[in-house]
C-alpha cells in the first residue's frame, strides 16, 4: 500500500513538472486581426517582447523559425529583451534582434531593463530601427503606415504625445511603447498601440485573468481605473486599439500558467 501511494505521488509530481515546463518554456503563436478603412491591403506584423535573455533552441533557432514561418511584413520589438545586469542575456537579445534584422525590417523600443545606450547603439549599427522618440513612415503596397516609438519607463501626469509628434489621422498610425498608457495614446489619435511589460501577468487563472500586474492583485477585476487592467490581448477605446503581448521570457521567477511564451501576429485588414 505504501509503495502504491509513493507511485501515485511520483506521477502527480511528474505531471506538475510537465505542466510547469510546457507553460513556461514552449512558444505559441497567437493571431489577432484588426480591420480599418485606412488599410488597403493585408499587412502582417510580428511583435515580440520581454525575452529577458531567454533562449528557445540553440541560438534561439526555434523562435526564429517560428517567426520566419509567419513571413511578416515587419517586426516590432517592445522592450525588456534582457534583464538589467545580465550580460549573457544581453548578448542573447542582441544576437536575436540582429539576426532578425538581416531578413526583416525590425523596429525596436526599449523597456526599463534594456535601456542601455550602448545596447541601442549596437542595434542601430546592425540595421535595427530604434524608435527612441522617433517616427518612421513606411509603405506596404498601397498602404501608408506611420510608426512612432517612445522610451518611457514611467509616465508623468502631463505626458502628452503631442509635445513630441504631429499626427496625420487620415493615415494608419502605430505606436510602439513598452508600457501602456492607453487613454493618452487614444487621445493623441493612435490607431494601434503595441505594448509589452506585463508578461500577461505570467500566472493566469480561468475566468479571472492575471493574478497580479503592477503590484495589483487580480488587476482585471480590481484595477478598473488604471492601465494595470490591461494585461494581455486586444483592447479597444473609441476607434483606438491597444495590443499587449504576454512576451517570451520570465521575470523575476521562471513560472507561467495558462500563459505560454508568445509570438504575437497582428494582421491589419481593410474593410
Amino acid at each position: 500500500m505504501k509503495r502504491k501511494w509513493i507511485l501515485i505521488l511520483l506521477v502527480i509530481i511528474l505531471i506538475c513538472l510537465f505542466i510547469w515546463w510546457f507553460n513556461t518554456f514552449t512558444i505559441k503563436t497567437t493571431v489577432t486581426e484588426i480591420v480599418s478603412d485606412k488599410i488597403k491591403n493585408e499587412i502582417k506584423i510580428v511583435q515580440i517582447s520581454d525575452l529577458h535573455g531567454s533562449t528557445f533552441g540553440k541560438d534561439n533557432n526555434k523562435l526564429i523559425r517560428k517567426i520566419e514561418k509567419e513571413n511578416p511584413d515587419f517586426i516590432c520589438v517592445t522592450g525588456d529583451m534582457y534583464t538589467a545586469g545580465d550580460e549573457k542575456g544581453k548578448q542573447v537579445a542582441k544576437n536575436l534582434i540582429v539576426t532578425l534584422a538581416e531578413k526583416y525590417d525590425v523596429y525596436f523600443v526599449n523597456g526599463e531593463h534594456d535601456s542601455s545606450e550602448e545596447f541601442m547603439n549596437e542595434l542601430k549599427a546592425n540595421n535595427v530601427k530604434v524608435l527612441d522618440y522617433k517616427k518612421e513612415t513606411i509603405e506596404i503596397k498601397d498602404t501608408k503606415l506611420n510608426l512612432y516609438g517612445i522610451t518611457n519607463q514611467y509616465y508623468s501626469p502631463t505626458f502628452d504625445l503631442a509635445n513630441e509628434f504631429e499626427i496625420n489621422k487620415d493615415e494608419y498610425n502605430i505606436l510602439l511603447a513598452h508600457i501602456s498608457n492607453f487613454s493618452k495614446f487614444e487621445q493623441f489619435g493612435i490607431d494601434l498601440s503595441l505594448c509589452g511589460d506585463t508578461h500577461g501577468g505570467q500566472v493566469r487563472l480561468p475566468f479571472i485573468g492575471a493574478v497580479t500586474n503592477d503590484g495589483i492583485w487580480f488587476p482585471e477585476i480590481n484595477a478598473s481605473d488604471t492601465d494595470a487592467k490591461y494585461t494581455k490581448g486586444l483592447y479597444k477605446e473609441n476607434n483606438s486599439y491597444l495590443f499587449i503581448t504576454s512576451g517570451l521570457g520570465n521575470y523575476p521567477i521562471p513560472i507561467r500558467l495558462f500563459n505560454r511564451p508568445e509570438i504575437a501576429v497582428i494582421k491589419l485588414l481593410g474593410e
